[in-house]
């Protein structure tokens, strides 16, 4: 905000920190709706627009503004951090339902939640999410997460990259939940390669996002992880990804225990 404005009003400083909030939601999405708008110009294939939220408060204006971009879809990268001694589970959950609630009754496109791992219930909470419409379940978001300069006496942060226990924490859910509820899911986290993508598939998921491995690699590594998946496919006869899609889930494996089981004990023996 123009430092002007700010001395030509007198008012308290959450005040000022209320306009900028609503300056920003207005002119601060202009370049990512260009992005849109000019995404669905050059491509064929569907184009799915990503937001952080926090809040419904904010957020479903820009939805509606994504829908006019031409966006195909929603999702809604959502993460409410549970650090509130006052705030209980559910009273985040209900959060996340809110914002889901809010912004669909607004855009007409569909809508999905990318969520975090930290749930007391998943399960159950996936079931509500359910019921109130989501689209799509992305699992799970990975974060910055917090590490500390020694040499300077200063809290940092660092990226999470690689972090296999995210691909392992992803298969458990897509596999327990694939079979269970109506909504697509889509598994992220650590997707290196065509056995990945392949476990995932074979888990229930519906999509697979992958994005470092591109940053690192180049886009020319979908052929490569197209290629991998195809020979697998050969190999084991399936002429399509419906033929063993959700094969190995919780619903349809029958050594489904795999998923259920937190022990190791049993495992290592």
């Amino acid at each position: 905000m123009d430092s002007g404005i700010s001395e030509s009003v007198s008012m308290h400083t959450e005040v000022l920190d209320y306009l900028r909030a609503e300056i920003d939601m207005h002119y601060g999405p202009r370049d990512y709706l260009e992005i849109i708008k000019q995404a669905k110009k050059e491509v064929s294939i569907p184009v799915i627009a990503s937001v952080n939220c926090y809040t419904s408060k904010w957020w479903v204006s820009y939805a509606k503004q994504l829908e006019a971009a031409g966006a195909d879809a929603l999702e809604l990268n959502m993460y409410v951090l549970p650090y509130d001694l006052e705030k209980s589970s559910l009273d985040l959950e209900f959060m996340y339902v809110d914002v889901l609630k809010a912004v669909k009754e607004q855009a007409k496109i569909p809508v999905a939640l990318r969520l975090s791992p930290y749930f007391t219930s998943l399960a159950n909470f996936a079931k509500n999410l359910d019921e109130n419409g989501v689209a799509r379940m992305v699992l799970f978001n990975r974060f910055i997460q917090p590490d500390m300069d020694l040499k300077n006496l200063k809290s940092i942060n660092k990226p999470s990259f690689d972090d296999p226990i995210g691909f392992d924490h992803a298969l458990r859910w897509v596999a327990l939940l694939s079979g269970s509820c109506k909504f697509d899911i889509a598994a992220s986290g650590n997707i290196r390669n065509a056995e990945g993508v392949i476990k995932q598939l074979l888990a229930g998921a519906a999509a697979v996002q992958i994005a470092s491995l591109f940053y690192k690699n180049g886009l020319e590594t979908i052929a490569d992880l197209l290629k991998g998946i195809e020979s697998w496919m050969a190999e084991h006869n399936f002429s399509s990804i419906e033929d063993f899609r959700g094969k190995l889930n919780q619903a349809n494996n029958p050594q489904s225990e795999a998923f259920i089981r937190a022990q190791y004990v049993k495992a290592i023996s």
